[in-house]
């Protein structure tokens, strides 16, 4: 379920922006072989569910850095990708005390990132024959994530 999941929301989000021979690679990623082999290494993968349906994927290495949060096309805006984040965030805090998180986002998912509290790390990298993507990261004690709940949104 993980990898349809990640696989469907690839094709219609990431991949369209992505040279031809990102596609590949990007994809073997999220087959069932490699998500069990990450599941083994110690990475957690974080599941959202709408009814019984697979509606989001949070998926992190290292207690550090987020390389999937995926929420498939149907239940995008519902915030689920929200939600997913924040228990990765306090899943992670608690058990390494984690202060700051990094990812790769793809280029159309770096608005998405910026509402969560990520900032951009660096430029938009472009290895030959990968993904183009924006290093970002979250730093747990940034004064922007110190709101008092009157300034939290409803």
């Amino acid at each position: 379920m993980i990898g349809v999941l990640a696989r469907r929301v690839a094709r219609r989000w990431i991949l369209p922006d992505q040279p031809a021979e990102a596609a590949g690679p990007l994809l073997a990623g999220m087959s069932a072989r490699a998500i069990r082999r990450k599941i083994l290494d110690g990475q957690r993968f974080h599941l959202a569910f709408v009814d019984d349906a697979l509606a989001g994927i949070a998926a992190i290495r290292g207690d550090s850095h987020v390389f999937q949060l995926f929420v498939g096309s149907r239940h995008q805006g519902q915030g689920i990708a929200r939600k997913l984040w924040q228990r990765v965030l306090r899943d992670s805090t608690r058990r390494a005390g984690t202060r700051y998180f990094t990812l790769n986002a793809a280029l159309g998912a770096v608005p998405v990132y910026l509402r969560l509290g990520f900032e951009p790390n660096a430029s938009a990298k472009v290895p030959p024959s990968r993904l183009v993507t924006v290093p970002m990261i979250y730093r747990v004690d940034s004064p922007r994530h110190h709101r008092t709940r009157q300034d939290q949104p409803a």
